[in-house]
């Protein structure tokens, strides 16, 4: 089994320093056993400057002394490095590079940080285009930096790239980088990641205090949070490091054979074709979304008409500030499959039943339904107000009911509380449509998820890190509701994140844009929801979530995975 190794140390101003630093960690991490190892990013230099003409003195040449010792040292462990730094190119150009060296000390591959962080923009350009993937015995190795996995489309390229591992170099003082993004990019893949983020300041002891007051950031958090793992293909760390502790963090990871295997299908029922909004510009929600709203998720015990009576009755019985419930897909029948015909009559049963409480109790319902096509059956998620039908959406992947997926697009419709965008069934699992929809301005996605949604044995999904990734990296809020509460929640939004702005309501406590997750359980789970939050998408200075995604990883997403290789 190959055995990698995240390793996790502080970087400061001294350049020389921090080589004997990354050598004395390499050192640490070959004495372990290493085979590939993972370094944070920036290990030239902490990533705070005065201005361009210091950032330029202060990174690295690709033939440097610096780099020729990184390389020295692969070349005498017989091992793979990969080490983040900031890159001079044709002046006065600078990148933010992530380079792997291989066992000869030669550099294998290289790929410039697609999306920069907040002040990054002041002292570095992004890349042009996407690498960061290499052939080895060990596997097929893609690499990302830190925002770059904060957005799901440099991962995803490189796993239709044929990838299987992927390594992110963090520098990062959020909580949440460690919760929730590494970890929801392993997940949505299925490969293992190997994650390594610093300790130690990540600004120059001397300006803490300064940068804490300009930032309101407390300065016990402008620290590197340390927390680097090796994730498996479930989302679930293998093994984790703590915070602010150098250490090298070591796992012993399936061979590749057996890594492919784990992996095998998670790309397969993927749409290319219907991805192409990918490329448009972002449009902002509009601002006059509500505040809050009250939703909740209703999963009614019993089957076939005990399971409509006994959801209208829930409904019924809801607080009044409720206004919108997600029912499971397809709720009153377990067995869907079994008998069309039986399953489309007990759908509409459920509809009308549930159009009349929406009438009474002037609210939205949203769940699923199978109904007769022109030529076949088809499952659409459908949201219901008092005069029935406000929107239909056919479910847009084969769903492991066994039916072709209908849909060619996806829609929108606007409530008086927000834009809303269905996610039936399984697509609540591609990432590609979550950020279609937000794309398109929408506040809130709806997920009625099916039971085998879940999935089962080692093919288990983690749907509760899954949604919480789809609210925080496309800042929209996620309803999903399941049977027996597997995998639904109810993810908001905190309606301040915007780093370097003052905030009112909250004290930074570490995570930048964790959502609140009201996890579903029982027959009925209530949360606020807050639509208005979804406007803003700014995570920092010059750095909004959707216009300063990593664009050079799109297009290859709109190509099936043989087109990619």
């Amino acid at each position: 089994m190959p055995k990698v190794a995240a390793l996790q140390f502080a970087t400061g101003t001294d350049i020389p320093e921090n080589l004997n630093t990354c050598l004395r960690m390499i050192d640490s991490a070959a004495a372990g056993g290493a085979q590939l190892m993972v370094l944070p990013e920036f290990c030239n230099h902490i990533s705070w400057y005065r201005d361009r003409e210091r950032a330029w003195k202060c990174a690295l040449d690709l033939d440097g002394s610096f780099l020729g010792a990184i390389a020295e040292r692969a070349r005498h462990y017989r091992s793979y490095i990969l080490i983040n730094v900031s890159l001079r190119r044709k002046s006065p150009v600078i990148t933010v590079t992530s380079l792997l060296y291989g066992p000869e000390g030669t550099l294998l591959g290289e790929a410039d940080k697609q999306s920069l962080m907040g002040h990054e923009n002041d002292f570095f350009v992004p890349a042009t285009r996407a690498g960061g993937l290499v052939e080895t015995e060990l596997g097929k190795i893609g690499f990302i930096a830190c925002r770059d996995g904060i957005s799901f489309e440099p991962s995803r390229r490189l796993a239709l790239a044929g990838a299987d591992i992927l390594c992110n170099s963090l520098n990062s003082f959020a909580f949440d980088e460690a919760s929730l993004h590494v970890r929801a990019r392993a997940a949505e893949n299925r490969l293992f990641m190997v994650a390594a983020n610093k300790v130690g300041p990540l600004v120059p002891v001397s300006d803490l205090q300064m940068v804490s007051a300009m930032t309101a950031i407390p300065e016990a958090l402008l620290y590197g949070a340390g927390e680097s793992q090796v994730v498996g293909p479930d989302g679930r760390p293998v093994v984790a490091g703590l915070r602010g502790k150098e250490e090298v963090i070591f796992a012993d990871i399936p061979e590749r054979g057996e890594r492919l295997q784990l992996s095998l299908g998670a790309l397969a029922r993927r749409r290319p074709l219907i991805y192409q909004p990918l490329e448009k510009s972002a449009e902002d929600p509009t601002s006059v979304a509500a505040e809050q709203i009250g939703v909740a998720l209703v999963d009614p015990q019993g089957v076939g008409l005990a399971a409509i009576e006994r959801a209208a009755d829930l409904v019924r019985e809801l607080p009044g500030n409720i206004e919108l419930v997600l029912l499971p897909a397809i709720f009153p029948q377990r067995d869907a499959a079994k008998n069309w015909s039986r399953t489309a009559a007990l759908c509409r049963e459920a509809e009308a039943r549930l159009v009349e409480v929406c009438r009474d109790k002037g609210l939205q319902v949203c769940t699923s339904v199978i109904q007769e096509g022109e030529n076949s059956w088809q499952h659409l998620g459908v949201l219901l107000d008092g005069t029935g039908r406000r929107m239909a959406q056919p479910q847009l992947h084969r769903c492991p009911l066994g039916l072709a997926p209908r849909g060619r697009e996806l829609h929108t419709v606007d409530l008086p509380w927000g834009r809303v965008a269905i996610l039936v069934g399984d697509d609540g699992l591609h990432p590609e449509l979550a950020r279609m929809a937000a794309l398109d301005g929408v506040h809130c996605l709806l997920m009625p998820l099916g039971a085998e949604t879940a999935g089962m044995g080692n093919k288990k999904r983690n749907l509760s890190l899954l949604f919480s990734a789809r609210a925080a990296e496309n800042r929209v809020c996620v309803a999903a509701a399941a049977h027996g509460a597997e995998g639904g929640v109810l993810a908001t939004l905190e309606r301040e994140f915007t780093l370097m702005e003052p905030w009112q309501e909250r004290r930074f406590d570490g995570n930048i844009n964790h959502p609140l997750v009201t996890p579903q359980g029982g027959e009925v789970t209530i949360a606020t929801l807050h639509p208005c939050a979804a406007a803003n998408k700014m995570i920092s200075a010059n750095t909004h979530l959707l216009r300063s995604r990593a664009h050079t990883s799109t297009k290859r997403l709109l190509l099936t995975a043989e087109e990619v290789v």
